[in-house]
């Protein structure tokens, strides 16, 4: 008894799947049915600009702010350089010092103007790399509200003319760009930052 009704319920859908399958090759033909008729084209508007590109340092330099933010670091550059001139002339001098009197120094005074020159030779080092790191500092902190300025500049024109994004274009980053589907926003930048 129980295989009866197996057999009725396998039996109704085996009947059905010739139906389904017509059903299916109907609507593939309507999709394809090459009387149908095609809506006109209309003329495709061109594409809308999906991104943005800029010369970030041609921007920058444009800014009002930059002449004077270089001015700024060349004079600190300045004073740090003059340092270590002064600091490189005491310790040649001295060093030319120790050579001339060389042979008449007891071992002792030798040994010890000797590790007195290398400290000095060390500090001049070490002055030299610190001023390094000093000026490095000093410059992003005298150029960081030029940067948020800028930052702030091409975020409002990518909002206003709709870009996904805006690609730097600086130190051939970005070497080739499809200007039909990019627009170069610079002009627009530096005009913001007027």
């Amino acid at each position: 008894m129980t295989r009866k009704p197996r057999f009725a319920l396998l039996a109704a859908a085996l009947a059905l799947l010739p139906a389904a399958a017509a059903a299916q090759v109907e609507v593939d033909t309507i999709d394809s049915d090459p009387m149908l008729p095609v809506a006109a084209a209309e003329p495709a508007e061109p594409p809308k600009p999906a991104f943005g590109y800029i010369s970030y340092n041609t921007a920058l330099r444009a800014m009002a702010g930059y002449a004077e933010a270089c001015a700024q670091l060349d004079t600190l550059k300045a004073r740090y350089a003059d340092e270590a001139r002064r600091a490189a002339k005491e310790f040649n001098s001295q060093y030319e010092e120790f050579l001339d009197g060389m042979e008449g120094y007891p071992q002792s005074i030798l040994r010890k103007r000797q590790s007195e020159l290398q400290e000095q030779l060390k500090s001049n080092v070490d002055f030299g790399r610190e001023s390094r790191r000093l000026l490095a500092e000093a410059e992003k902190d005298i150029f960081a509200p030029l940067h948020a300025r800028l930052k702030a500049a091409i975020a409002t024109v990518g909002r206003q003319q709709r870009l996904d994004f805006i690609i730097n274009t600086d130190d051939n980053a970005c070497p080739f760009i499809d200007s039909s589907r990019g627009e170069n926003v610079t002009l627009r930048v530096i005009d913001m930052l007027k």
